[in-house]
């Protein structure tokens, strides 16, 4: 099942995390933050639950949980959002 967690950075980068658990999800989070220019070692979290979220992010909450894939909502401009889900298997590339 997947939970949501939000996260955020000091500068300020910020998403909505769509994880099985709070390690996958700060796992996702800081690949996210570094690829931005943040700093994954002050990051905020919290869990949240459906009725927590306001109707935009509710609605993008929602039609990304439908696909049941670990990623991140993130705010893209007013009203927009984007769904960000990794590919592949990173952890092969790091090994080779």
């Amino acid at each position: 099942m997947m939970r949501i967690f939000q996260f955020r950075d000091p500068t300020p980068i910020e998403a909505l995390v769509l994880a099985s658990d709070q390690d996958a999800a700060t796992e996702l989070f800081e690949e996210y933050v570094l690829a931005h220019g943040g700093d994954p070692d002050t990051l905020l979290w919290r869990e949240l639950g459906l009725d927590h979220l306001e109707d935009d992010a509710l609605a993008g909450v929602r039609d990304a949980m439908k696909l049941n894939r670990e990623g991140l909502v993130v705010f893209e401009g007013e009203g927009r959002l984007v769904f960000v889900i990794p590919v592949g298997n990173g952890r092969l590339a790091e090994e080779e």
